[in-house]
């Protein structure tokens, strides 16, 4: 929920912002800097997907915006900065919601509440293609997933070695390199991140 646009006076503003709260004759960009931080927002933020900002002198939300993550705000114990991008709008989110009213205006008293909706869904994380509001996957799907990776290796035992030996082949450290026999058909997707970081994935050939 945000204030009639106000000017910033705090020297230790970690967003470093001239103004908070929204201003209509300002642009998205600019609105979505100065209004992403810092909020009080609990465990169930790190959840979310999207966030929705509404103006409170009128009731109606005013922008929306992706969440890419939470982060703390530096010298503000407690408190929050959404990082993502302001959504367009031929985004579905953007079109339910943006110009219309504030969801369930009447019951929300916090600055910040949180809403179910059956909008901007993905495909679960496991390839069943069922779609989902929140999280990776449909409930109880991960264990699916993993379950079907380990069967394409084969029984537990023989998983985690391979696994184990896969990561001693990338770890980087005093100790030598282990090596991995993988006793299967199929190929090695190496990725190599901006980090340093090392991933190597088998996928099996189809029988």
């Amino acid at each position: 929920m945000l204030t009639k646009k106000r000017r910033s006076d705090d020297p230790d503003d970690p967003l470093r912002r001239t103004f908070y709260g929204w201003d209509p004759q300002d642009t998205i960009e600019r609105n979505w800097a100065n209004n992403r931080g810092y909020w009080v927002l609990g465990a169930r933020a790190s959840r979310e997907s999207y966030v929705l900002f509404s103006y409170s002198d009128q009731h109606e939300v005013v922008m929306a915006a992706r969440i890419d993550a939470i982060i703390d705000a530096p010298g503000k114990p407690g408190r929050k900065i959404i990082e993502g991008q302001p959504l367009p709008e031929d985004h579905p989110v953007y079109q339910e919601y943006v110009g219309g009213p504030t969801p369930d205006s009447a019951r929300v008293r916090n600055p910040v509440t949180y809403l179910e909706s059956s909008v901007g869904g993905w495909p679960c994380g496991c390839g069943c293609g069922k779609e989902i509001y929140a999280g990776e996957f449909v409930r109880g799907h991960e264990q699916t997933a993993l379950h079907q990776r380990v069967a394409q290796i084969g029984t537990i035992p023989e998983f985690l070695r391979w696994f184990d030996a896969v990561r001693a082949g990338t770890e980087s450290g005093a100790r030598t390199p282990g090596s991995a026999v993988v006793n299967q058909a199929g190929h090695l997707d190496l990725t190599v991140g901006g980090d340093g970081s090392v991933r190597i994935q088998f996928i099996p050939a189809e029988a």
